[in-house]
């Protein structure tokens, strides 16, 4: 008999949403009971998250699903097969929307700037979640930004899979040296 082992309960795109999604609904009502700060601040802090969750897709994409096992394995295998449905391992997904949520909780001593600080990081992932599946099933037409989003990512599928870590900007990449260099774009 084949023993249960949480690392391979996996969640296959679209249904992965639900979980980064119902969290940012529950946070989205915390944060509509009436702030004590006013909707600025609160709405300065969703904008910040979603800016810090591009970071924190890089950083993770880079040192994680590129250095670590078991996570470098699973996104192996999303590297030698681009074209299937996307799993993801259903720990790995838990464990980041915990630390999405707890992070802010515990380290920003207002509840609300910190309730919008983790809806951002929340939408930022549920974003890069949708962007990176459309990045993979359909072409784009030129000009359009998924278009040079997909150039990248394709790029780093194939020739370069040391760089373009970047799912929806290439603004760290190019910040941290990881750019696709002039030689391997064509």
């Amino acid at each position: 008999m084949k023993r249960f082992d949480l690392q391979h309960v996996t969640t296959v795109f679209p249904h992965a949403l639900p979980l980064p999604v119902s969290a940012g609904a529950v946070l989205f009502m915390l944060s509509a009971m009436r702030p004590h700060g006013g909707w600025l601040p609160l709405a300065v802090c969703v904008l910040a998250g979603l800016a810090l969750w591009t970071l924190l897709e890089y950083l993770l994409h880079r040192f994680v699903l590129h250095g670590i096992e078991p996570f470098r394995r699973w996104h192996a295998q999303h590297h030698h097969r681009p074209d299937e449905p996307m799993r993801t391992p259903l720990l790995f997904s838990a464990l980041l929307l915990i630390a999405l949520v707890a992070i802010p909780m515990l380290t920003i001593g207002d509840r609300w700037l910190a309730t919008g600080l983790a809806l951002g990081l929340l939408a930022g992932h549920v974003a890069q979640e949708i962007t990176h599946h459309a990045l993979h099933a359909r072409r784009h037409p030129a000009g359009h930004w998924l278009a040079a989003c997909m150039r990248q990512h394709r790029l780093h599928h194939c020739r370069c899979p040391s760089c373009a870590y970047g799912t929806m900007t290439t603004f760290w990449d190019r910040a941290f040296g990881t750019a696709v260099p002039p030689d391997r774009r064509y």
